[in-house]
């Protein structure tokens, strides 16, 4: 058993904020030099250990950035891991740095998957993100690189008031390339990402409910990030009990997903595949296991460039540092890990809300909205059933 009180079921570890891309909404404001500071491959191995310390099952190891591949010493760093026996996963920028040599090397040492990112389904829409054109063509030959060497592919896309009406276009860049899954973010405001580009709540339930759709009516397997209210929508739907208002932007998706449907096939898709978005913490068939209600700080940890340790790589509030004290006992010990573990602890509706322990909304949005790493998901719409019992003829969303 998995007991996510004393150990994370997932850690993202950013090697180095060091970038050759600008993007726009780079949580990590990264830079084209790595910091002076950055942990040292010895280091690194340190950490390896600690993470071996939780002991077996070991959580999953998402390497990520910046750009991971700006150190010299990654595939040492990959190699001292999965030869210890940890999942990793490696997240990484669509440039030069990757290629089809470097993604080979990655398949034979046994990284699990890659994450690339594609945030428009052509270059005017992704290239003005990333701030660097020709990034989306490089994407795509990265893609096919990797699936020429046999490497499994995931999807990343943040979703802004500049893409949602291209995300069913993503969609169909995802299927027609094979992705073993396609991962939606939703923007939180840190970093460069500015709140005035982040969806509103009735868009961010439109989108959610749409990405449902999609997960149920076509072979692409999904998941979203910093959203985990598709947790909820996923539990009322399964139930039929999901009866929130949609708004103008879920209808003019869904008639974007029906044409597509017709048009790649999947009409009358009749697939056996459960709805997998994190309600019920069944397995997805992308081969990464799921537990229910992870989330920042609940299961989740992640250490940054200079071993500082945080819920999540977008809750930047520092619990420890992996030089001072070991990822154990910043996990278990302090105060901010211990406050997120327990639902009960979130203020506004979320701390009364039904959905708490699998969905809790995003506690890096509330810090970065709020200053509250506790407070209210401020992108939410949904009331909950104790607030509707107190107020007659409350409806479920506003």
């Amino acid at each position: 058993m998995f007991d996510i009180t004393k150990k994370p079921f997932i850690i993202f570890w950013e090697l180095t904020r060091a970038c050759l891309l600008a993007c726009k909404h780079c949580r990590a404001k990264a830079q084209t030099k790595r910091h002076p500071d950055e942990l040292s491959t010895r280091e690194c191995y340190g950490v390896v250990e600690q993470i071996l310390d939780f002991k077996k099952p070991y959580p999953l190891v998402i390497i990520t950035g910046g750009d991971p591949l700006m150190r010299d010493d990654l595939f040492d760093i990959i190699d001292f891991m999965t030869s210890n026996g940890l999942r990793v996963a490696i997240a990484f920028s669509g440039t030069k740095l990757a290629t089809k040599d470097k993604l080979e090397k990655m398949r034979s040492l046994g990284v699990s998957r890659i994450a690339i990112s594609i945030d428009g389904s052509n270059p005017d829409i992704h290239d003005y993100f990333r701030g660097k054109t020709g990034t989306f063509e490089k994407s795509l030959e990265i893609i096919k690189d990797a699936r020429d060497v046999d490497l499994p592919v995931q999807i990343n896309t943040t979703v802004t008031n500049y893409n949602i009406p291209d995300l069913p276009n993503i969609m169909k860049l995802c299927i027609e390339n094979e992705v073993v899954l396609w991962d939606v973010f939703f923007l939180v405001p840190t970093g460069r990402a500015r709140a005035d580009i982040m969806p509103s709540a009735q868009e961010f339930e439109d989108v959610l409910c749409w990405l449902y759709d999609v997960n149920k009516e076509t072979p692409l397997n999904i998941k979203s990030s910093a959203a985990c209210h598709l947790r909820r929508i996923e539990h009322m739907r399964d139930k039929g009990i999901y009866d929130i208002k949609l708004g103008e932007v879920y209808y003019k998706l869904r008639d974007k997903l029906e044409s597509l449907e017709r048009e790649l096939g999947f009409g009358d898709y009749k697939g056996d595949k459960e709805i997998v978005t994190g309600a019920y913490g069944r397995s997805m068939s992308d081969g990464i296991r799921r537990m229910t209600g992870i989330t920042d700080g609940r299961g989740m940890m992640f250490i940054s460039h200079i071993g500082e340790v945080y819920p999540s790589g977008f809750l930047p509030l520092t619990a420890g540092n992996i030089r001072e004290q070991t990822l154990e006992e910043i996990y278990i010990n302090s105060r901010i890990f211990r406050d997120l573990k327990d639902p009960n602890n979130l203020k506004g509706k979320c701390g009364i809300c039904e959905y708490r322990f699998i969905c809790g909304g995003s506690r890096a949005r509330a810090y970065a909205m709020t200053g509250d790493y506790l407070a209210q998901e401020p992108r939410c719409v949904y009331v909950p059933k104790q607030k509707r019992d107190q107020i007659p003829n409350e409806p479920k969303g506003l």
